[in-house]
């Protein structure tokens, strides 16, 4: 009777909820890190087979590694990418269409009524701190790497070829679900920006632009 307690006591702290490790990380022995605005909705979705995502976990590697070390470098670490001139159209795009109404929904409406425009928004609102105390803004680097700018994932996948480098995942896993087309946004024409908005992204996000070789 013991035994079959310890068993069952075993099991569902595997497959529980431990934050920041959730239940689908532990099933399927993976590290999903989500980087706002570069399709982790539809990762999400692929991993768990649920859309119902209310609270999104936005933690870096290195929050995962301080929770469990053992548990992190056993898993299969892995995320997604996106054009840091892209995303961030992206981000604008979505606090001016409210935010998730919850969490941001104070910027979501400082931006509308005072940065509606991307340009303004790039070159009056952002600075350096602000990229450090709001998780939309957070440079895509801070997420995946250590103090020396080193990868602690094993796959970076890119948005732009999603498609395909899900696949690794997926066989890695050996997921049964393709990826679902979840709140992905298409992609802007970002050669319409002044010289002065691409700039002032480029040295905003100039380690994003560098790692993960996007062209300025």
């Amino acid at each position: 009777m013991l035994g079959i307690k310890t068993a069952i006591s075993t099991y569902i702290k595997a497959h529980s909820d431990m934050y920041p490790y959730r239940r689908y990380m532990c099933k399927n022995d993976c590290v999903f890190i989500h980087i706002p605005k570069a399709a982790g909705t539809s990762v999400l979705h692929a991993l768990t087979g649920s859309t119902n995502h209310v609270q999104r976990d936005h933690c870096t590697a290195f929050n995962f590694k301080s929770a469990d070390k053992k548990r992190f470098e056993k898993s299969f670490k892995f995320a997604f990418v996106r054009d840091p001139i892209d995303r961030l159209q992206s981000v604008h795009r979505y606090l001016l269409s409210g935010g998730n109404g919850i969490n941001n929904k104070r910027l979501s409406s400082l931006v509308t009524a005072d940065f509606a425009h991307f340009d303004d928004f790039v070159l009056n609102y952002l600075d350096p701190m602000r990229l450090h105390t709001e998780v939309l803004f957070k440079p895509q680097f801070s997420f995946l790497c250590n103090e020396y700018y080193e990868l602690m994932v094993d796959f970076v996948g890119r948005y732009e070829r999603i498609d395909q480098d899900f696949e690794v995942v997926r066989s890695k896993l050996n997921l049964k679900t393709s990826l679902p087309r979840s709140n992905i946004s298409k992609a802007t024409n970002s050669s319409e920006l002044s010289d002065n908005v691409r700039h002032r992204i480029a040295e905003l996000y100039s380690k994003d632009f560098e790692l993960f070789d996007y062209p300025l």
